[in-house]
């Protein structure tokens, strides 16, 4: 009589994070029975014997874990195991194991395609506490415009032309008010992949690059909790496993307290904070049905009165009563899985929602903009012989607001109210033509009902191994955008817009062409170097003086170039040292009714050089920086503007305030200083009563480098002066993780 046992791997190469275990080797102890887990972790073992048994786990670099279980005649039995690292002195062998990197480079063109695990990500020095989007920002061909922002601009794209994705349900703005944090709290991440070209048929809707954020898996049996204390705020994970190891859970909460912090100190309070939601859960039915859901919520709330920071002989303002500023994500996704055979069947269904209102002196002037997302997409992937293929379908149905005006007065300046609806079918086929050649072809055909607009975008990559660990890669692809941000080309996103097109509003469509190469040394190291250019045919530029009472000028339609070269070289151990250097050529421009000018995020050279040093229970962490400074347009003098008194039938300049307004130079005609910085991180674990302790202290900017954010200019004496803002000064952080 005999049984079957299936279940998961997973490994745990620093505390608290989790990832699939990809072709570790499982068996029976004391018999031949054997097998060897999928890219997700997965197992079966058929035909066991009932009764008592042990299965262990095996994988090169960690050590080995072992079950003991019991085997029902004619049942399945379901289990986890996870695998911790350890250092291993090997004789002459041959490791057949491999990684997701090798499988990726084995498998798929991978053009333009990158891949994090928790693991790699750990270490990496932190502003605050660790955040997975500065992470992405260390990545070849990934800009970030200034220290203070999360924002990410691809390959010369604007940073609202990215598809971020959460276990794939699309969020909106991934990123708390201002953009100095991410809305991805580092224990709930188990992994990210980057595509930042010419990206599959499955993708649409952005121009820039796709992201996809994977939820960590808890593998752990029982409750348990991972706790994270740092110099910005708390967070907390709880979850565990239930029916039989069929199912998992998990609940993770932070909130940030410098507004409590602040109360020690002064009575002149700047009350803001946010707190961020995200739940996960799975659970694995009979004949391989699988259902995962997803949520998370996030908000921002400033509730001040600036008055109270004036003196008390110091006039005030409506303006500088009370301010109540809220900005929140929400995304509620499903997914259903089930495997037939080659076959695979899944089915998505996600609600996302982004809102964001500012309300000035009580009602005295609001601004709001919101975004409502019920989306449909499943898809039908087959695997037969050298075929991968598939086909896909995609729904979605938008609501979006976008008003002005006053609810004390009872008047409103606008309130566009705009319902897109967006339909798209795709197929894609991963073609093993030989041992030498892979392709990957797609088509995805799209339409908008609001601007009654339909588009044919073909996807094609390729590569070619000149050896078995040296490859020449190539794609192009076509993609498109329907909505679109009004945050402009400023450094900061303090108020983000959100607009559809429409009759008035055109689609965004541009061009990918990329080619590279990608070289294997070992599972531990690689190489990859990719040219690539990138054909706007029209990208849309926010209109800083649009007139509310009129449609169709809150955009301008713009033709853009970026064309450039990126480099990355990691390499990867469970023990020792590791890390990647990353190095960016990129020239971006735009240009309009003949005008041509580079926009806010021209970074011609960035380079990036992070290194993680794990030895036993310590973990050491450095990142170097150097880029060249961005564009921006200089002040060349200033006036003041006289404004008319009905009280007094006078004009004046604004008394007792001198309205000033600044007279610019030619659009981005001049560069900010290149910037260089060096981040240490430092942590040890410690293992007392039962829980794992890790406390870290980092430093960002560790030599306070002086690099300059932007210039105040002052013209009202007679020698003007310029004056630069610096960027993070050195920062000094502490913080503990605590797992039980």
């Amino acid at each position: 009589m005999t049984g079957v046992v299936a279940g998961r791997v997973t490994t745990r190469a620093d505390i608290g994070a989790a990832a699939p275990a990809r072709a570790a080797a499982i068996s029976v102890i004391g018999s031949a029975i054997g097998a060897i887990t999928d890219a997700e972790g997965r197992f079966r073992l058929e035909h066991v014997p009932a009764g008592p048994i042990v299965v262990r786990a095996r994988l090169l670099g960690y050590r080995n874990a072992e079950r003991a279980i019991r085997v029902t005649a004619g049942d399945t039995v379901r289990i986890a195991m996870v695998l911790v690292p350890e250092a291993q002195l090997l004789s002459a062998v041959r490791a057949d194991t491999r990684s997701v990197d090798v499988e990726m480079f084995e498998t798929r063109p991978s053009v333009g395609t990158l891949t994090l695990g928790a693991a790699a990500m750990a270490g990496v020095p932190k502003v605050g506490e660790a955040d997975v989007v500065r992470v992405v920002q260390l990545l070849p061909g990934v800009i970030a415009r200034n220290d203070y922002s999360t924002g990410l601009n691809v390959r010369g794209g604007e940073a609202d032309q990215n598809l971020v994705l959460l276990d794939g349900h699309p969020i909106y703005n991934p990123f708390h008010l201002g953009g100095l944090f991410s809305t991805f709290m580092d224990a709930t991440v188990g992994g990210i992949e980057m595509m930042t070209a010419a990206f599959p048929a499955r993708y649409g809707g952005r121009l820039s690059s796709v992201l996809d954020v994977r939820s960590a898996e808890e593998t752990r049996p029982g409750i348990n909790a991972t706790v994270d204390v740092s110099a910005l705020g708390a967070s907390a994970k709880l979850g565990g496993m239930f029916g039989d190891n069929r199912g998992m859970w998990s609940l993770a909460g932070r909130r940030t307290y410098a507004d409590a912090v602040q109360r020690i100190f002064t009575d002149n309070l700047f009350p803001y904070h946010f707190r961020d939601m995200h739940g996960r859960a799975s659970y694995a039915f009979p004949r391989d049905l699988t259902v995962v859901l997803t949520a998370y919520v996030g908000k921002d709330v400033l509730d001040a009165n600036l008055a109270e920071f004036d003196t008390d002989t110091a006039p005030s303002r409506a303006t500088q009563g009370n301010w109540a500023f809220d900005w929140g994500n929400r995304v509620l996704g499903a997914t259903l899985t089930k495997t037939m055979g080659n076959v695979l069947l899944e089915q998505r269904v996600s609600t996302s929602s982004f809102s964001t209102l500012l309300n000035l002196a009580d009602g005295a002037f609001s601004q709001r903009n919101q975004v409502r997302d019920l989306r449909a997409s499943g898809s039908l992937r087959s695997r037969a012989g050298s075929h991968d293929a598939a086909v896909g379908y995609e729904v979605a149905a938008h609501r979006l607001r976008y008003a002005s005006g006053s609810a004390e007065t009872g008047t409103t300046d606008f309130d566009l109210v705009q319902r897109p609806r967006y339909g798209a079918v795709w197929m894609s086929d991963v073609w093993r033509l030989s041992p030498r050649w892979i392709v990957e072809g797609g088509l995805r055909a799209e339409a908008l009902n609001e601007r009654d607009w339909r588009a044919i975008s073909p996807r094609l990559s390729a590569k070619y191994f000149l050896t078995p660990d040296f490859a020449l890669t190539a794609g192009a692809g076509r993609v498109t955008q329907f909505v679109h941000s009004m945050a402009g080309d400023g450094p900061l996103r303090y108020f983000d817009i959100w607009l559809a097109s429409d009759s008035f509003i055109p689609v965004a469509t541009a061009w990918h062409w990329v080619g590279g190469l990608q070289r294997r040394m070992g599972e531990a190291a690689s190489l990859r170097l990719e040219a690539y250019v990138k054909r706007y045919d029209r990208v849309l530029e926010a209109n800083a003086s649009d007139d509310p009472q009129r449609r169709g000028d809150e955009f301008f339609a713009a033709e853009g170039k970026s064309y450039g070269v990126d480099v990355l070289t990691r390499w990867h151990r469970g023990e020792g040292l590791g890390g990647w250097v990353s190095y960016s050529y990129g020239v971006s421009s735009r240009s309009r009714d003949g005008v041509s000018w580079w926009p806010g995020h021209d970074r011609r050279h960035d380079l990036d050089v992070v290194g993680t040093w794990r030895v036993s229970k310590y973990r050491l962490g450095a990142r170097f920086g150097y880029a060249t400074g961005t564009p921006y347009t200089p002040i060349v003098g200033q006036v003041a503007r006289r404004m008319y008194d009905p009280s007094e039938d006078r004009w004046g300049t604004g008394e007792p305030r001198l309205f000033i307004e600044p007279l610019g130079g030619r659009r981005n005609g001049a560069r900010f200083p290149s910037a260089h910085r060096l981040d240490l991180d430092a942590s040890r674990e410690f293992v007392a009563r039962g829980a794992t302790f890790a406390p870290y202290v980092s430093v960002v900017n560790a030599y306070n480098a002086q690099n300059v954010f932007v210039y105040l200019y002052n013209y009202s004496t007679d020698q003007p002066t310029r004056r630069g803002i610096s960027q993070f000064p050195v920062l000094p952080s502490l913080g503990v993780r605590v797992v039980f």
